[in-house]
């Protein structure tokens, strides 16, 4: 069979029940965060990575900055802060950025500014794990159809099978569009602290959306043998918390059932796959007698 030269193959792991089950609906499983079996994926964070009581010096630390900087700063003259920014420039040739002076008329507003902050991530926590954890959809798959450890935890023990899924650029499917998942030691803040303040400042607005790629595609580094790779998008409207999606006659190339796949898993997962997928290849595991890993027979 020809491959184009963007496509690639993606793995999922299965135990035999779940097997069955994807062929006799011919589809997968698009899940909240929520059924995930890691408590932390998508459901951590929400954090600052800086301490909220020192930003009123780290503010004034960035419009001494800009005060003094060789280029005007493109602040948004409309904007209260972008206007604290513009006089600071104008004082600045004169007077320099009189820190102290500056200090003592921003602390009335900077007590207020962080009392919202405070309360505002308080209710954006909620809004996030009441709402939007619920709609939120992913699907996961793996570069790798061998790994031991995914065959015992998501085939279990070995009794399971792999699918073989494939991206289709040229018909832009799902997967044409995964993207790997980043291991870390610690989870993403909600935004940094020069994000926050160049927000503030008005010198660059966050962008909702790339915050909450941020937690779709990062996970905890204990994860790091799985090399995943993920396709999510958000505000599903299913009362359950999966959709179920189609699969394509051509995104499924092969199944490669378990060194421990009981024969008559294999024969009935062969019957519904050539009815629903007549084109896809069958392989069966086999343990190594010299090394720790598996090889693969068509059958």
């Amino acid at each position: 069979m020809q491959h184009g030269p963007d496509q690639r193959a993606f793995y999922k792991f299965a135990s035999a029940d779940t097997t069955l089950a994807i062929l006799r609906s011919r589809s997968i499983r698009y899940s909240s965060p929520l059924l995930f079996n890691d408590p932390f994926d998508v459901q951590s964070g929400l954090h600052f990575d800086f301490d909220i009581a020192t930003l009123q010096d780290k503010v004034l630390d960035r419009i001494g900055e800009l005060a003094a900087a060789p280029e005007a700063p493109p602040v948004d003259s409309e904007d209260g802060w972008g206007k604290v920014v513009l006089a600071a420039r104008s004082y600045y040739p004169n007077y320099g950025f009189p820190r102290q002076i500056w200090a003592e008329m921003s602390a009335p507003s900077f007590r207020a500014i962080t009392a919202i902050i405070e309360d505002t991530q308080k209710k954006y926590r909620e809004h996030w794990r009441s709402n939007l954890m619920p709609s939120i959809r992913v699907f996961c798959v793996t570069e790798e159809r061998d790994n031991l450890l995914m065959w015992a935890h998501y085939s279990k023990d070995h009794t399971g099978a792999v699918f073989e899924f494939w991206s289709l650029p040229e018909e832009d499917n799902a997967l044409s569009v995964a993207r790997p998942v980043i291991y870390a030691d610690s989870p993403p803040p909600f935004f940094s602290e020069r994000e926050w303040i160049d927000d503030f400042m008005g010198l660059k607005k966050l962008d909702p959306r790339e915050l909450y790629r941020r937690y779709a595609y990062v996970k905890s580094h204990h994860w790091s043998y799985e090399k995943e790779w993920r396709v999510w998008y958000p505000l599903a409207n299913s009362s359950e918390m999966y959709d179920t999606v189609p699969i394509r006659q051509n995104e499924l190339r092969a199944i490669y059932f378990g060194c421990r796949a009981s024969d008559s898993f294999i024969n009935e997962a062969t019957h519904l796959l050539g009815g629903a997928f007549p084109s896809a290849r069958l392989y069966r595991a086999s343990k190594s007698e010299g090394a720790y890993k598996l090889s693969f027979h068509e059958i």
